[in-house]
C-alpha cells in the first residue's frame, strides 16, 4: 500500500533530521502575560463586538478593551502586534475524520479535485500501481462519479486488469462505496455466498456473481480489515501531521465523529496524539458503537481529548444512492446510468424504528451526546422518533443530540428537532462541489437543500462542517459557500434565500460550533475567562466580500495562549518516529 512507501520515506527523512534536532528544535513559546493589538479583534461576543486589544494571562483571556487600559493593568505584558491582521476566536471544525484523512492522504489520489475525466483517474491509478506496494495491497481514494461527469463505475474485470494478482481497492470520495478486485475480495473472504452485513451490501449482478462494488461503511470495513496494518507508531505519526494541517488552516478545535480507520484502537491513537503537551488542536471524540464498551461513560469536556459522544449512520450518501429521501431520486442519466440506481430509487434506512430506539436509549441513559448522520427526510424522521420516544421515558435536559448533514431536512423537522432540544450541523460543501449535479439528483427539491437559514429561524444554533476527507480542509471556502450558496462548476445560486449573513456564518464556525460540542464556556468566543484560542487572518471576514473569502490567508493559530507549532519536525513527531524505529528493530 502506498501509505507504507510514504511512511518509509518519512522515516528516513525524520531519522536524519532528528539526529541534530534536539540541539535546536523547541516549539515557539511566549510569556505568560500577553497583550494582542494592532488589528481588528472580532470577539464574536455580544458583550464586546470588535475591540482594540485583549489581555491574556496564563493561557486565559483576562481583559478586553482599550489598549491604554490593558497596558495600565499589565505594564510588563509582552506585546503581540497583529500588524493589521485580524484576530478571531479559534475556528472550530465540528464534524471531521482526521485519522481517516491521515491514512487516505497517503493513498493513490483519484479524486475529482485532481482528476477531471475518467481517463485522468485511470492514469492516476496506473501511475500509483506502477510505484509498487510494500504490504501487498493497493488503495486508492476519491473516485467521484458525481463530480467527474464521465466517471462510470469500474467493472470487476477492469479492476482485475489493473492489478491482476495484488489486492486493489478504490474508495469513493464520500467513503460510502468501494470497488474491489478479485484478489481483494478473496483476501477478505468475501464470496457470492457471503451474507450482507447490517446496513451494507456486497453488490451482485443478475447471475448472483459479485461485481466488485461494496456499499456502505459496515461492508467496506469488512473488506479493509483484511489489509495488513502499517508499522507500529505509523498511525500516530500520520495523525500528528494531519493535526498540523488543520492548524495551518486556522482550526483550533475538532469534533471527530466516528474515528473511522483501520487502526486496532482508533480512539486510543487519537488520545495518544491529542494528549501530547504541544498538540496543535483540541479534539473531542464521538466513538462508533463498537468502539465503546458496555460500561463506558462520556468523559468531561475539560479533558484535553475527551470521548463525549457516539455516532450513528441513519442512511448513506446522496451521491451514492444511500440517502433515504421521502420521494425518489430523479430518474436522470446521472442516477440511472452513472450511479446505476433503479428507477424511482429512494435509498434505504440502516435501522428499523424499534431496533434504533432501543440502541439510542442505551447510550442516552449513559449520558452520551448522540450524533446521527441523516441526509434524507425518512432518515431524519427515524432519528427524531428515537429521540422523542427516549425522552418521554428518560428525560434529560440539555442533551444536545445532533443531526448531521441534513441534506433535505424540512421546516417541520427542524422545528420538531428544536423542540426536542437537538442541534444541527450542515455539510455545506455539497453545494460548492456538487451543486451543478444536484438538479439531476433531487430536481426542484434543490430549493430546500441544506436549509441552514430555515434551521436558524426554527431556533437552532447551527454549525458548518466539511466532513474531511469527504471535502478538502478550507475554512473560508466553507464560510464562503454558506454565505454565497454558489456552486464551483457553473456558478449557480442554490436556494439563495438560505444564505447566511457574515455574522451568522462566523458564529456557526466559532461560538455556535463550540456550543454544539458542549465547550462554549471554554472556547468559541473572546470573553473573559475563556481559553486564549485564536485564529489570525489577513483580512476581517465580516467585511470581506463573499467572492474574496477564499483569498483570506491564515497567518497563525494560538491554543491556550501559545502559538501553535505547525512545523513538520517537532519533538512530538520525532518521538513517534523513534517509536516506529524501535518497533522495527525489535521485530514487531
Amino acid at each position: 500500500m502506498v501509505i507504507l512507501n510514504k511512511t518509509r520515506s518519512t522515516l528516513i527523512i525524520f531519522t536524519l533530521l532528528s539526529l541534530s534536532a534536539y540541539t535546536w528544535l523547541q516549539p515557539p513559546h511566549v510569556g505568560n502575560t500577553l497583550i494582542f493589538t494592532g488589528g481588528p479583534i472580532i470577539t464574536v461576543s455580544p458583550n464586546h463586538g470588535t475591540v482594540e486589544a485583549i489581555l491574556v494571562h496564563h493561557g486565559r483571556i483576562a481583559a478586553i478593551g482599550a489598549l491604554s487600559t490593558l497596558k495600565s493593568q499589565a505594564p510588563d505584558a509582552d506585546m503581540i502586534d497583529l500588524k493589521g491582521n485580524a484576530l478571531l476566536p479559534g475556528l472550530i471544525e465540528p464534524h471531521t475524520h482526521p485519522l481517516a484523512t491521515a491514512m487516505l492522504g497517503a493513498t493513490i489520489d483519484v479524486s475529482g479535485f485532481k482528476n477531471n475525466t475518467r481517463a485522468a483517474a485511470i492514469e492516476s491509478l496506473k501511475q500509483g500501481i506502477s510505484e509498487g506496494s510494500t504490504n501487498g495491497w493497493f488503495l486508492a481514494f476519491g473516485w467521484d462519479p458525481v463530480m467527474v461527469p464521465d466517471l462510470t463505475a469500474p467493472t470487476l474485470a477492469e479492476l482485475d486488469s489493473l492489478s491482476p494478482d495484488m489486492p486493489f481497492v478504490i474508495l469513493t470520495q464520500m467513503m460510502h462505496d468501494a470497488y474491489a478486485n478479485s484478489a481483494a475480495l478473496k483476501a477478505a473472504s468475501i464470496t457470492a455466498n457471503t451474507a450482507n452485513p447490517k446496513g451494507g451490501e456486497y453488490v451482485k449482478d443478475k447471475r448472483g456473481e459479485l461485481t466488485g462494488t461494496i456499499r456502505e461503511i459496515s461492508a467496506i470495513g469488512t473488506l479493509l480489515s483484511a489489509m495488513p496494518p502499517p508499522p507500529t507508531g505509523a498511525f500516530e505519526l500520520l495523525l500528528d501531521h494531519q493535526y498540523k494541517k488543520y492548524a495551518k488552516a486556522g482550526y483550533t478545535t475538532l469534533g471527530i465523529l466516528g474515528p473511522v480507520g483501520r487502526a486496532a484502537d482508533p480512539i486510543g491513537i487519537i488520545k495518544t496524539v491529542g494528549n501530547t503537551s504541544n498538540s496543535p488542536v483540541r479534539t473531542l471524540i464521538y466513538g462508533l458503537p463498537d468502539q465503546i464498551s458496555d460500561t463506558e461513560k462520556p468523559e468531561g469536556n475539560t479533558d484535553q481529548t475527551p470521548l463525549i459522544g457516539v455516532k450513528f449512520w441513519m442512511d448513506g450518501s446522496p451521491f451514492a444512492g444511500g440517502a433515504a429521501f421521502a420521494d425518489p431520486y430523479e430518474n436522470s442519466a446521472l442516477v440511472t446510468e452513472r450511479l446505476h440506481l433503479q428507477k424511482d430509487h429512494t435509498g434505504a434506512l440502516n435501522y428499523s424504528s424499534n431496533s434504533f430506539v432501543k440502541t439510542f436509549t442505551a447510550y442516552h441513559k449513559r449520558g452520551f451526546q448522540i450524533a446521527m448522520h441523516a441526509q434524507g427526510e425518512r432518515a431524519i424522521d427515524l432519528a427524531l422518533d428515537a429521540v422523542e420516544a427516549t425522552l418521554l421515558k428518560y428525560p434529560r435536559s440539555d442533551h444536545r443530540h445532533r443531526l448531521e448533514h441534513n441534506a433535505l431536512i424540512t421546516k417541520s423537522q427542524l422545528t420538531r428537532a428544536a423542540n426536542l432540544g437537538m442541534t444541527t450541523s450542515f455539510f455545506i460543501d455539497h453545494l460548492y462541489y456538487y451543486g451543478h449535479a444536484l438538479p439531476d439528483l433531487v430536481g426542484d427539491r434543490i430549493a430546500r437543500y441544506m436549509p441552514i437559514k430555515n434551521a436558524i429561524a426554527a431556533g437552532h444554533r447551527v454549525s458548518l462542517h466539511s466532513d474531511n476527507p469527504a471535502s478538502p480542509i478550507n475554512a473560508f471556502r466553507v464560510m464562503q459557500t454558506a454565505r454565497s450558496r454558489m456552486a464551483r462548476q457553473g456558478g449557480e445560486l442554490l436556494a439563495p434565500d438560505q444564505r447566511l449573513t457574515p455574522e451568522e456564518a462566523l458564529k456557526a464556525m466559532t461560538i455556535d460550533a463550540a456550543w454544539q460540542l458542549g465547550i462554549e464556556k471554554e472556547t468559541g468566543s473572546i470573553d473573559i475567562g475563556k481559553s486564549a484560542d485564536f485564529t489570525i487572518v489577513t483580512h476581517n471576514p465580516l467585511t470581506t466580500d463573499d467572492s474574496d473569502l477564499q483569498k483570506i490567508e491564515i497567518t497563525g493559530s494560538w491554543l491556550k495562549g501559545q502559538p501553535v507549532d505547525t512545523r513538520t519536525v517537532t519533538p512530538t513527531s520525532i518521538r513517534f518516529v523513534w517509536g516506529i524505529l524501535k518497533a522495527k528493530f525489535s521485530g514487531s
